[in-house]
């Protein structure tokens, strides 16, 4: 298999006409299509009767997996919810580019698969990077094994600061209220004291947080192993802390990763990297645990409306 060439594409245009017969569809070939994710990585449907976030509810639904809720998340992603398990992708403005990421990677809870669906395709751009992550971990391993050993054997620390209240210019923009699930600073220091991580007020009630360490490699059952963290999306798009200049990730012994380091593993990531075109009614689901996601910039008057649903 290309490098490039990872996404499994499911046409049922002249199926499926009706959402009962999409989710009867689902029920009838579950295990089919979870063969192709655990191979492929990733799997687009295309023609499906799949309308709006309710809709897409009941498709995600039908696969009966368990739901992974944004409000219990520890993201730093500003969402906004359209039914209990179906929320928008990160509001931030459509300027502002998303870099490859594992979903929830700086947290120590993070969801197996996500659920994109194009209710609206951008005019222009608005594309979604996708990376398998055990393939940058083989070629991280042929540039550098020394630097991946470091990786797995210090993990990384993630260094946010979480705003007071939502910061809607910023691709890491939700609240400290929102992402801790409390509604003082006395509670916010309660629930980071139980994540283990540690943190500091700075000025305008904002609070910059470090967290425990966390690994940055994931194995897997056949001993296949992943680059699953945040090193790219933190390196190149999250804000510094300005109170004191911190980097937004380090090795988990405190030690900067060098611009070098992160140059290579950025450019390797490219160079697996599909871009993917999204079209009206399009289902995407991925492997979270595998494959690294984005969000290219997008403009024009047609409105880039992308939503998400997440499983556990």
């Amino acid at each position: 298999m290309n490098k490039k060439d990872f996404l499994r594409e499911i046409q049922e245009d002249t199926k499926l006409i009706t959402l009962s017969s999409a989710e009867k569809w689902v029920n009838e070939n579950k295990v089919s299509i979870e063969s192709q994710l655990d191979e492929y990585g990733a799997v687009l449907f295309s023609g499906l009767p799949v309308e709006n976030a309710e809709d897409f509810d009941l498709f995600v639904s039908a696969f009966k997996y368990d739901t992974f809720t944004y409000e219990e998340s520890l993201s730093n992603a500003v969402r906004i919810n359209k039914t209990d398990k179906v929320f928008t992708a990160n509001e931030a403005p459509s300027e502002i580019e998303i870099f490859l990421h594992h979903e929830m990677a700086q947290t120590p809870m993070y969801p197996k698969n996500i659920f994109f669906f194009c209710k609206s395709a951008s005019q222009y751009g608005g594309e979604t990077p996708l990376c398998r992550s055990d393939y940058l971990y083989d070629e991280l391993l042929k540039e550098d094994a020394n630097l991946v050993a470091k990786f797995e054997r210090n993990g990384v620390i993630y260094n946010s600061v979480m705003s007071n209240g939502d910061e809607l210019v910023s691709g890491q923009g939700r609240s400290w209220q929102k992402t801790l699930g409390v509604s003082s600073k006395e509670e916010a220091e309660l629930k980071l004291k139980e994540l283990g991580y540690t943190w500091h007020w700075i000025e305008g009630d904002n609070l910059s947080v470090t967290t425990r360490t966390l690994k940055a490699v994931k194995e897997f059952k056949n001993g296949h192993k992943s680059f699953f963290n945040q090193v790219l999306a933190a390196s190149l798009g999250w804000k510094k802390n300005s109170d004191n200049d911190t980097s937004p990730v380090m090795f988990g012994n405190g030690e900067e990763i060098c611009n070098s380091n992160l140059q290579m593993i950025s450019d390797l990531a490219e160079s697996l990297t599909l871009l993917r075109n999204w079209k009206d009614k399009d289902i995407l689901l991925i492997d979270n645990h595998r494959v690294m996601h984005g969000r290219k910039p997008f403009s024009g008057e047609k409105n880039r409306e992308v939503l998400v649903s997440l499983t556990a």
